[in-house]
């Protein structure tokens, strides 16, 4: 069995959805999905929080089983799970195979409650894989974009897409990497925090009426009379 099939295992066994496993990881569902049908593979920062979130080692991952040892699930069961495991060994296939239904039923009923539920307290919203500038500009190709399960707060009430920062020119409020939450609108209030295209490059910046300023005095206000086509995509409502 490759890794993928071990992680898709190890976070069946959890009750994880994909992405609540990538919530915990620090990465995309998208990321946990090719991991899974081996598009791609886990770097060792991630390898690392794998073995943590899935309570196992190196040897599951790659090698398709858990040691005896502390890392394993043999040392992982409490005496109750234990008492179990030995009575389910001592049935015939009949009485396996009731249980594994009833098993397979209950699984399935607490998974859809603990989605329910989790989806009473998140928001799917579009999140552009392409960053939007905190620096010199990012070409913005719309197309581009995955769900992002984020937490539901006032902020992302009110956002209809994500972006990341790419750049330093919006320290140290907002630094590279931080994920934006966007309400889509044509036009900013003077003062405030948008997205805006500029022939066609991305910025993210407070808008100065007929300038763009970064909130890092290191870098100069960009002219609007600059561009010929200029455009706001939204104002920033908050960040993850």
């Amino acid at each position: 069995m490759g890794i993928g099939k071990q992680i898709r295992a190890g976070r069946e066994r959890l009750g994880l959805t994909q992405g609540e496993l990538a919530k915990q990881l620090g990465i995309t569902k998208s990321a946990v999905g090719n991991y899974e049908n081996e598009v791609s593979h886990p770097k060792e920062p991630v390898l690392y929080k794998l073995f943590q979130v899935l309570g196992c080692d190196a040897n599951y991952l790659f090698a398709g089983h858990y040691p005896a040892g502390p890392a394993g699930v043999q040392a992982a069961l409490t005496a109750e799970e234990e008492s179990l495991l030995s009575s389910y060994r001592r049935l015939d296939d009949y009485s396996r195979e009731l249980v594994e239904t009833i098993l397979q039923k209950e699984v399935e009923r607490c998974r859809r409650a603990k989605t329910a539920a989790r989806r009473a307290s998140t928001k799917i919203i579009p999140f552009y894989a392409l960053p939007v500038s905190a620096g010199t500009g990012v070409y913005l190709d719309s197309s581009d974009t995955e769900d992002l399960e984020v937490p539901l707060t006032p902020a992302s009430a009110r956002a209809d897409f994500a972006l990341r920062v790419c750049g330093d020119s919006m320290m140290p409020n907002y630094l590279d990497g931080d994920i934006l939450l966007v309400r889509q609108q044509e036009a900013v209030p003077v003062g405030e925090l948008g997205v805006f295209t500029l022939d066609g490059e991305g910025y993210f910046k407070r808008f100065g009426g007929d300038r763009l300023i970064s909130l890092n005095p290191a870098y100069p206000d960009i002219p609007l009379a600059r561009f010929e086509q200029v455009s706001c995509s939204g104002q920033v409502v908050g960040k993850l």
